[in-house]
């Protein structure tokens, strides 16, 4: 209620503004060719009201009904109508009440009748200029706030959808760990406590430390490695994993869970084709805000980089989305097929990054 009223001052307070840098403007513009600045500021307000009611009807009827809806017949055709009639009372006001008090010694303001097309259409000149200059004004800032609107539109709507990438890799993860899991509870293991353990990190930092919108790179890596030692569990000697990290900003931010889904199809679809001598890379660097992460794995001459890209691969459909919201334009993706070895290159520019 408050905001409403201060709104409704604020308004106010712009048209009185505007009506009286209107009057000030042509009495001076007008008076200073025979310094009668009080008898053309006197005539500027008894012709105010034949300006004032077309501008408002035009600004508060016409524009939202006819104009913003794109109904431009009607617009024009009342429009006409109106600017005619505004300017038919304009010419008779001057004719009848303006001449006689300030010409009335000037004889060739009577030479034509009132209704004397030239000096009719110097009245609708007279009184469209504030309108005109009004539906400028009204227009710009109309067309303003549509555009903040349907960026902030766009924004709660981006937002949204990460969000919901960001919720979709919870149960993935979830899913192909709990896979593993039950695994090595089959085989009786007693790495299977270690595992259980290792996931409920997991699921700590997921639930509550990554709700952030970005965290530090070091962070994403330090629960990588979380992931590669869960897997190494369910592995042992039959993987060899190689992981080198260099960093040189422990402060630059990344999206959390981003470079998640890599890793997890490193191990999904290299180590879990039976091959004898699985390996799996995983290399990150971060230069300068440059950020380079590497995961290769081992394949099967069979596979195909199909399976990489395939339909059932939500973990990289998130990830290529993720990716092109976070960072349109700033980042590069590649996956490349050796004949032994499948490799996903990809590149970020984290120089515009902010908390």
């Amino acid at each position: 209620m408050i905001d409403k009223i201060l709104n409704t001052k604020n308004r106010i307070s712009y048209h009185i503004l505007f009506w009286l840098g209107y009057i000030l403007f042509y009495t001076i513009f007008w008076g200073s060719y025979e310094g009668n600045y009080w008898d053309q500021f006197l005539q500027l307000l008894f012709l105010l009201p034949w300006k004032i009611i077309p501008t408002y009807i035009t600004l508060y009827y016409l524009m939202p009904k006819y104009l913003y809806p794109k109904k431009m017949g009607m617009y024009i055709v009342l429009s006409l109508i109106l600017a005619i009639s505004m300017a038919l009372i304009d010419r008779y006001m001057t004719w009848s009440y303006l001449y006689p008090w300030f010409y009335s010694e000037e004889k060739e303001h009577w030479d034509h009748s009132v209704w004397y097309f030239p000096k009719i259409l110097n009245s609708l000149i007279r009184v469209y200029t504030p309108v005109f200059v009004a539906m400028a004004i009204k227009l710009q800032r109309f067309y303003y706030q549509k555009d903040q609107i349907n960026k902030a539109l766009e924004k709660e709507k981006i937002e949204t959808e990460l969000k919901f990438l960001k919720a979709q890799i919870h149960p993935h993860f979830l899913f192909n760990t709990l896979n593993s899991i039950y695994s090595l509870s089959l085989k009786k293991s007693t790495k299977t406590p270690d595992s259980v353990l290792g996931l409920s990190k997991f699921l700590d930092y997921m639930l509550y430390e990554c709700n952030d919108k970005f965290i530090t790179v070091e962070r994403e890596w330090e629960q990588l490695m979380n992931l590669v030692e869960l897997e190494k569990l369910r592995y042992g000697d039959k993987l060899t994993i190689s992981t080198k990290l260099k960093d040189d900003n422990q402060e630059s931010l990344i999206p959390p869970l981003l470079l998640l889904p890599f890793v997890e199809n490193a191990f999904k679809h290299g180590a879990d084709n039976l091959i004898s001598d699985s390996w799996i890379n995983i290399d990150l660097r971060l230069k300068d805000q440059q950020l380079q992460f590497m995961v290769e794995n081992s394949k099967a001459s069979s596979q195909t980089n199909e399976v990489l890209d395939s339909d059932k691969n939500i973990g990289l459909k998130n990830v290529r989305r993720r990716l092109e919201l976070f960072f349109p334009d700033k980042h590069e993706l590649k996956i490349l097929e050796e004949p032994d070895s499948f490799l996903v290159k990809l590149e970020i520019d984290l120089s515009g990054i902010s908390t």
